[in-house]
């Protein structure tokens, strides 16, 4: 490819993004951290703690300076190899460049564009060379060189050798190309990485060969990976965004320079940022579902908003300008029509059901001290995906309570990542301590249970969630039947079949930040937003385990078990509620007057006021004998679920599942 073409390229792209105007939006804002970030790598040292790096790693490595090994391996974990090899620091120096107008980061970046190619004049399979990190390398060297050229830091030797190895490192793409990438993020990652890049570099760039084959295979991706419901099949909030992410680089750039887009790009992109949107907690991270970290989101909502011009995803984010790096590689035009989104005040739904991936959300209201229930009972995903079936996340006035375990490492020798991809590190139901869904090492399963289902109705402020998981050794069955208040109080019926005697433990694990401590029959949870009940009509036993909210990282939490002995059919019921409200058991009376038997059904009052309450009610069976009308608080229904709202003399019947 003629050099002088690309260079007029990369001219016309550094205008599209509005370059210079990007300087100067960047100069008025807090760069530290990058810088701090652009510093380390001017110092051949190396951290890898972005927002979105997948596998991180907060320990400063140094590299010898200008003899680069580029398969070294740090931290005893290849990931580390495979971070330094995706080069996204690149976009780091080039950006600290153009901010502050000091060419020396430029030339460090180009020096490094040199070192990498220089170490590989041809593509074959090692550490360095994984499809995936080379298909999120070549788009951060796309990234990068509009603002290496502004700086003048690539010579025309150096140019025309990256532009030669993207042309080999695209045909290595194709050449190692199997059919698992058709639904791994790997896939996505590479062809939508690949047309960016074309589209960076190249004035027709549908006229390449190369075009039409990422195309297609983007085209088949998009519909095989992103659910109807938005969710990314793999089941990890994480690998959920990596596919969005390069969804909207690729849609962004395309839709800039005038070139056609895959079918389906585009919708894609919308289904998956309202659905990581949904997940997102009223503090703006995410739960550590699957492989993922506890990260904050609101930055990627706002990139969101301004590539898709979505008001609602702009008021969600509450920011009204881009991160400093979206802003570099996304350029002005997508900060500005974030400013234009963020004036039209649409607000997301409070509720998501996730019918396809299985995964539910309900929040009270989109402010910072909302209460917020996540419900998970999906089919398992990918080997990103964990054993979380009936899992849930609950969230007080903004301070999350029970959380999810996270993923810690991706190492095989490590015993603790198979442990928190189990059940025992997600608060759900389990027979006899133990599930038939059984991790084997870092990405396998050697067993697995057959998840049902998920029913789900919202009605005002009360939420309704039952899944159920099917089991084996013995065949057995777990039932979770959920009810979420607005007002910030959770009753939950954990429910089993199986022939014979056993034990139903409901295993609960609390965020790190949270203490809980044992009061009487039942513990105190102190948040940062305050102290709440936590009862049962099992058994609790207060412990502790280690959970991840960080990659590599490990914290202790409290973990409270609730037990329960029962035979053949056995239920027991835990609750959270703010401390101060009073908790009782009420009956639910047959006919409107005769006590059923607990077996059948449970009710709990919880007195929120002097003069108001909310009961909740939840059978355990179907009714199939004797009278079939029932009473709860005065009020005559039937059904499985119920909430009787008082308030003075007046009571209001909610009717969660019939």
């Amino acid at each position: 490819m003629d050099t002088a073409a690309v260079r007029r390229r990369l001219k016309a792209t550094a205008a599209l993004l509005r370059l210079d105007e990007v300087a100067g939006r960047l100069r008025g804002r807090d760069l530290t951290a990058l810088v701090a970030r652009a510093d380390e790598v001017m110092a051949d040292t190396y951290t890898f703690s972005k927002t979105w790096d997948m596998e991180r790693c907060r320990t400063p490595f140094t590299l010898p300076a200008g003899a680069y090994d580029w398969n070294v391996v740090n931290n005893d974990d290849e990931e580390w190899c495979f971070m330094l090899n995706r080069m996204d620091y690149l976009e780091d120096l080039a950006l600290v460049a153009l901010a502050t107008g000091e060419a020396r980061y430029a030339e460090k970046a180009a020096a490094l564009l040199g070192s990498w190619i220089d170490a590989h004049p041809t593509i074959v399979p090692e550490l360095s060379t994984r499809t995936l990190d080379t298909g999120i390398r070549i788009r951060s060297w796309a990234t990068a060189l509009p603002a290496l050229e502004a700086a003048g830091a690539l010579s025309d030797e150096l140019l025309a050798l990256v532009v030669a190895s993207i042309g080999d490192q695209i045909a290595y793409l194709r050449e190692h190309y199997v059919p698992k990438y058709e639904t791994s993020n790997w896939g996505s990652i590479q062809t939508l990485g690949i047309l960016t890049v074309l589209a960076t570099i190249e004035d027709d760039p549908a006229s390449d060969g190369d075009w039409a084959w990422a195309t297609e295979r983007a085209e088949s991706q998009i519909a095989a990976q992103v659910y109807p419901d938005g969710i990314d099949w793999e089941q990890s909030t994480m690998y959920h965004v990596e596919v969005l992410l390069y969804a909207l680089c690729a849609l962004s750039t395309l839709e800039a320079q005038g070139a056609p887009l895959p079918r389906g790009l585009r919708k894609a992109a919308a289904r998956l940022s309202r659905a990581l949107a949904a997940q997102m907690m009223p503090d703006g991270c995410i739960d550590a579902q699957g492989d993922s970290d506890r990260t904050d989101v609101r930055g990627l909502m706002a990139l969101c908003a301004g590539v898709l011009g979505d008001c609602a995803l702009a008021a969600a984010s509450g920011r009204s300008e881009l991160d400093p790096g979206d802003l570099f590689a996304f350029g002005c035009s997508a900060e500005d029509a974030l400013r234009s989104a963020e004036e039209c005040g649409e607000a997301l739904p409070l509720t998501f059901d996730g019918m396809d991936s299985g995964l539910f959300v309900a929040r009270s209201s989109w402010g910072a001290d909302a209460n917020l229930t996540e419900f998970s009972s999906g089919p398992l995903g990918s080997g990103h995906g964990h054993s979380d079936n009936l899992h849930v996340t609950a969230v007080y006035q903004g301070s999350p309570v029970l959380v999810d375990g996270g993923r810690y490492t991706y190492r095989e020798d490590s015993s603790v990542r198979p442990f928190l991809k189990g059940p025992l590190a997600h608060n759900v139901p389990l027979l006899d301590g133990r599930s038939s869904c059984v991790p084997k090492g870092s990405w396998g399963y050697s067993d697995f249970g057959y998840p049902l289902k998920t029913y789900a109705r919202h009605a005002g402020g009360a939420h309704y969630f039952e899944g159920a998981l099917v089991g084996h050794d013995p065949l057995h069955v777990l039932v979770r039947k959920l009810v979420a208040l607005d007002c910030g109080i959770w009753v939950c019926a954990d429910e089993a079949l199986a022939e014979g005697e056993h034990e139903l433990v409901s295993r609960l694990h609390f965020d790190p930040e949270v203490r809980v401590e044992a009061v009487g029959d039942g513990c105190r949870v102190g948040c940062a937003a305050g102290e709440l009940a936590l009862g049962s009509t099992g058994a609790l036993e207060l412990g502790s385990e280690q959970i991840s909210l960080d990659y590599n990282a490990l914290s202790d939490a409290a973990l409270v078990q609730a037990r329960i002995r029962f035979a053949e059919r056995g239920g027991q019921l835990w609750w959270l509620a703010p401390a101060g409200v009073a908790v009782t058991s009420v009956p639910v009376l047959r006919g409107g007057t005769e006590p059923v038997d607990p077996a059948l059904a449970e009710a709990v009052r919880f007195d929120v006021a002097p003069d108001e309450f909310y009961t909740v009610a939840v059978f355990h069976g179907e009714v199939y004998t004797g009278v079939k009308a029932f009473a709860l608080e005065g009020v005559s229904f039937h059904a499985k679920a119920v909430v009787v709202h008082g308030v003075g003399e007046k009571r209001e019947l909610t009717v969660l599942r019939a």
